[in-house]
């Protein structure tokens, strides 16, 4: 399996899709950092959570770059010379799985200390304006746990589709939907109920990347706001679904796809 993974990775990794992603993501941190310079918006603990919010910004870049790896595997016939060669079903797409979580925090992990790490040296961090660290290591844990259901997921369309272009748009659009629905519900509740901003609590249990998505795409409207309190706190609910619903999810989409990939002809 480790040798599997490794040799998975290093096709990943010399992909042309990762060398045009890894520029655009250096090109686009840039970016970032001056835009929001310019515009006197730039702190180390904003950029932090905009930057992190998975399905948005550079972390659409993940399933683009999963999808064309996984559909490459079926399609040039690696995946059924690997069946041929005696692996198992399970093994290869837990292989699969595997490698795409290996890449997912690599690229996402360099990605976003390039982002923030500029941004702190630039304007400085003030950790205890986003509720200091017990709120970092919170959002941190919501973070990671939407990137193993976002890895899951792209896994899952791709071998399904073996499309790069189907696999790709039924994605991209199901993570902006999930990031944005957040911030929807928030308006409908401030139009409806004349309410702040507060988290859906029946919304943070069904939608995967409703915690990201939330603190996320809330983030400059949360500093250009006035007597929020306690806005940064986390309770034993927030963190549990936060946590627990990406990874059932996740679990959902691992299992679905090897039962589909396993009852299924590989051409």
């Amino acid at each position: 399996m480790l040798n599997l993974i490794k040799a998975s990775l290093y096709k990943l990794f010399r992909d042309k899709t990762f060398l045009v992603t890894a520029i655009i993501g250096v090109v686009l941190a840039a970016f970032m950092v001056l835009i929001n310079y310019g515009i006197g918006a730039l702190k180390g603990e904003t950029m932090f959570m905009s930057t992190a919010t998975p399905g948005s910004n550079f972390g659409l870049a993940v399933p683009i770059n999963l999808i064309v790896f996984t559909v490459g595997e079926f399609t040039y016939g690696t995946v059924r010379n690997k069946i041929i060669a005696g692996l198992s079903k399970t093994k290869i797409y837990f292989g699969l799985f595997i490698t795409g979580l290996v890449f997912t925090f690599i690229l996402m992990g360099a990605y976003s200390l390039l982002v923030v790490g500029s941004s702190s040296l630039i304007s400085g961090c003030d950790i205890e304006a986003i509720g200091g660290i017990k709120f970092i290591l919170c959002y941190i844990a919501y973070v990671i746990c939407d990137y193993i259901f976002i890895t899951a997921l792209s896994v899952f369309f791709a071998s399904l589709i073996r499309s790069i272009g189907g696999a790709i748009s039924i994605v991209i659009i199901l993570l902006v939907f999930l990031t944005l629905l957040p911030l929807i519900l928030l308006g409908a509740q401030a139009t409806i109920s004349g309410g702040g901003l507060a988290p859906d609590h029946w919304s943070m249990w069904i939608n995967p990347l409703y915690m990201t998505g939330f603190y996320g795409n809330n983030v400059f409207a949360i500093f250009a706001s006035s007597g929020i309190i306690n806005f940064f706190d986390q309770n034993v609910q927030m963190v549990c679904a936060g946590i627990i619903v990406p990874l059932i999810w996740a679990v959902a989409f691992v299992v679905g796809g090897l039962f589909i990939f396993k009852y299924s002809d590989v051409k």
